[in-house]
């Protein structure tokens, strides 16, 4: 009896004693495809090195990384691609880069080691004078061999050169320029705030050395004078053609001549004025004018000065056509995601600013990420009841029909409208051709002669930035520096112009 008891209590302590195995917790969520910082960082998780965006950038370009997608122009990659990537490789890229580091230096630690201006630096570099290597870093030993044997050959601001090397008040540099003695080697836009830029103008220091042998020029005199009082330069800067009168004179004929508005702008990129007009029926053309400003007895002294048609012109005429009644529409959409679905989608009238539709989206199954929402605002909630894409499609096409569609970011606004149209299964018809679309981002970039991108500063809501994108456009028809329209007619005068070469006197009409 004892035995059994024994036995069927073992049994028993056998059949309790089971191990459970712990639950294992589910991976994180990783999107297929992220910017160059995050896959750094899923790269440095991986291989345990510190991986950084200027690693990426260099295994993109050995091809070992390729890009998958983009958001609004910053490029995606494959987080799959990613980690399969041979640890070896990617550790001898952190390891030349690291190595790289330690032997050069960033653009403004270069600059300042040799006391050079940092576009000095960018200059020297793309003639090949300097190594210059990874992140824009140069080599330190081909710095300081620079400094020695280019003395001279760095550029200075227009404050440098007056206190430091004429060693006269900042104030009275104007007058050197207005003289005729120097001009700016090189210009370049300086931040200022977020969103505005001032034109800084740079001199050769060999340039600024030299005027201190003009003859004639008595610098000591200049030196030393108090805050306040006349400068003895004034009267070389008098002797000076005024060349800006005579540029503006001929713009304002110019209007007068054949009836249009001209527009003059004296670059400080390139220390010429550069003059464009409208055209109407294609006239007058470049080679009528070109002519006109040879025969000026005035202007044609500056002729090779004066550029006609600079780049801006033509993205100036544009946008005067898109601002016509019926031309374009402006167009912006919001997403669920980088290479998401469409959320919010707004259009309106180019001409007149009229909204022509302005609607949530629901964009079905697909979430709305914590990024993209941090940036418009709009929750999953916000567009459960919302009508989907599908739905919104005919009015898109009615309102978009026979108008150029304008965005600030064409690239990004036409793919999503194009993924959306191909998920719901219907023809985009007018909405696919790129020619149907205009950038309205590049032709900003192009107008103003950047080479960087430049935010919208809207309210990264669709009909907000809309507005904001029109306010652009606007201000590219505006053409760049002054304009010049024709003289209005006085009483008793007759309806037709004057006949051609009369001289006029020049009204500007300043831009806002």
């Amino acid at each position: 009896m004892t035995d059994t008891t024994t036995e069927t209590t073992a049994a028993t302590e056998t059949e309790t004693t089971v191990v459970v195995p712990p639950q294992q917790e589910p991976e994180p969520y990783v999107p297929e495809a992220l910017g160059a910082t995050r896959i750094a960082l899923l790269l440095a998780e991986h291989t345990g090195e510190p991986v950084t965006p200027e690693d990426i950038a260099e295994l993109v370009a050995q091809d070992h990384l390729v890009q998958t997608d983009s958001y609004k122009g910053w490029p995606m990659y494959s987080t799959a691609a990613a980690r399969e990537l041979d640890v070896e490789l990617v550790r001898s890229i952190v390891g030349e880069r690291v190595a790289w580091e330690a032997a050069s230096l960033p653009r403004d630690a270069a600059a300042a080691r040799i006391g050079w201006h940092w576009s000095d630096l960018v200059r020297m570099g793309e003639a090949g004078r300097i190594t210059t290597g990874r992140g824009s870093r140069y080599l330190i030993t081909d710095l300081d061999t620079m400094a020695e044997q280019a003395d001279g050959e760095q550029y200075v601001t227009a404050q440098a050169a007056a206190t430091d090397v004429l060693e006269i008040r900042a104030s009275d540099w104007k007058y050197v320029e207005a003289a005729g003695w120097i001009r700016p080697a090189e210009t370049y836009e300086k931040e200022v705030g977020r969103y505005r830029t001032v034109t800084v103008s740079l001199y050769r220091l060999g340039d600024v050395r030299a005027l201190l042998d003009l003859p004639g020029v008595d610098w000591e005199a200049v030196r030393g004078l108090p805050k306040g009082t006349p400068s003895p330069l004034r009267e070389y800067a008098k002797l000076a053609p005024a060349r800006a009168d005579v540029v503006r004179s001929f713009a304002q004929r110019l209007a007068d001549r054949h009836g249009v508005t001209v527009w003059a702008w004296n670059s400080p990129y390139s220390g010429c004025w550069e003059l464009d007009w409208e055209r109407i029926e294609d006239l007058p053309t470049e080679a009528t004018v070109r002519r006109e400003l040879a025969d000026d007895p005035e202007a044609g002294a500056y002729a090779g000065e004066i550029e006609l048609c600079p780049a801006w012109g033509e993205i100036t005429r544009e946008a005067r056509d898109l601002l016509e009644p019926g031309r374009a529409v402006v167009l912006d959409t919001e997403t669920t995601d980088l290479s998401g679905y469409t959320v919010e989608i707004a259009v309106i009238d180019a001409a007149t600013g009229k909204k022509l539709m302005d609607t949530l989206v629901n964009p079905g199954d697909a979430e709305i990420s914590d990024r993209a929402r941090w940036v418009h605002g709009i929750t999953d909630e916000m567009v459960a009841d919302k009508r989907p894409f599908e739905t919104v499609l005919p009015r898109l096409r009615k309102v978009t029909k026979g108008r150029v569609v304008l965005a600030y970011n064409a690239e990004f606004d036409r793919s999503v409208v194009l993924r959306d149209v191909a998920r719901a299964g219907k023809k985009p018809m007018h909405l696919e051709p790129w020619g149907s679309w205009y950038c309205l981002m590049n032709a900003y970039a192009d107008w103003l002669g950047s080479h960087r991108w430049l935010r919208l500063g809207g309210s990264h809501r669709a009909a907000g930035d809309c507005e904001s994108a029109r306010q652009v456009l606007i201000e590219i028809s505006k053409g760049r520096g002054v304009e010049f329209t024709p003289t209005p007619p006085a009483p008793g005068d007759p309806v037709s112009g004057p006949p051609p070469g009369t001289i006029l006197a020049a009204t500007a009409v300043p831009q806002d």
